[in-house]
């Protein structure tokens, strides 16, 4: 057989066989979905829908970035990438995105932590001049700076559906942060207690300054040990890589595939050391 024909039946079998595989992927992760919890379900779709700017598909989106997962690391192979090295760059294209995600993330519950006590004020204000729960959260979420707007205009629209204890508890429940849930205890005892609503937000208001005040200090005190930590933890790549220019070895470091995987593994590394360093070093009252 021709050297031509058999390249190009070849290459035809490796295009069938990706269509192949993306077409039993899709039914597989499928599968694997709708199996997965509501909440790790919501977590998916809001990096998605971070990463590609519009809400999507989930299913068919995750097959696409299997199916270009695949083909970047064919396309690799092709130009002589070893193994290492596939597999370093490819974790690295999935973890970037997954970072800047956690880290908008991160600044959108920061937002949210900021606003939330000034808003609870003018609920509790709203409602000392008369209104309604439901008019004081929506002339509230009217005036308040983004992201609050959006949430609460979403718990206004709760609190029309499900009732009040049963809105601000779906809120905790979907934000999982502990001031929402603080909040959400307050509203339910001051429901049941004749009439205390309008009181008890405003002494949580006023709570709520007074623990972000004191988070400010441990804030201050916990970026400075989690600066020198990430300045540590570039060490390890900066030796990995220097020693591939300034020792003198017989193939080189970045040729050599036990090479390219000890400085992939440095570079995870580092990016591990500043997962764990954040982690560690938040504290909050």
């Amino acid at each position: 057989m021709p050297p031509d024909l058999l390249n190009l039946l070849a290459a035809l079998a490796l295009t069938g066989g990706l269509f192949g595989l993306q077409a039993t992927a899709i039914p597989a992760i499928d599968f694997f979905w709708h199996r997965m919890s509501e909440t790790r379900r919501e977590k998916i779709v809001d990096v998605m829908t971070y990463l590609f700017g519009k809400p999507t598909d989930p299913v068919d989106t995750l097959a696409l970035v299997l199916f270009c997962t695949l083909a970047a690391g064919f396309a690799l192979s092709a130009v002589g990438a070893t193994l290492p090295m596939i597999v370093m760059l490819l974790i690295l294209a999935l973890a970037i995105p997954l970072f800047f995600y956690s880290r908008a993330n991160s600044q959108r519950a920061r937002d949210l932590e900021l606003a939330l006590p000034m808003a609870l004020q003018q609920v509790a204000n709203e409602m000392a001049a008369g209104a309604t729960l439901e008019t004081s959260l929506k002339r509230v979420a009217e005036s308040a700076p983004p992201p609050a707007d959006v949430e609460i205009g979403r718990l206004q629209r709760r609190v029309e559906i499900m009732g009040v204890n049963e809105a601000f508890a779906e809120m905790a429940k979907q934000l999982n942060m502990q001031s929402f849930t603080l909040t959400a205890s307050v509203v339910r005892v001051g429901t049941s207690s004749g009439g205390q609503l309008i009181e008890a937000l405003k002494n949580l208001s006023r709570t709520l300054i007074e623990i972000e005040r004191l988070n400010k200090k441990l804030r201050t005190a916990s970026e400075n040990g989690r600066r020198n930590l990430y300045l540590m933890s570039i060490i390890g790549p900066l030796v990995a890589a220097a020693a591939s220019f300034v020792v003198d070895h017989e193939t080189s470091v970045l040729a050599d595939p036990f090479g390219q995987l000890l400085i992939g593994g440095a570079v995870l590394c580092f990016f591990a050391a500043h997962l764990l360093g954040h982690r560690l070093t938040r504290v909050q009252v």
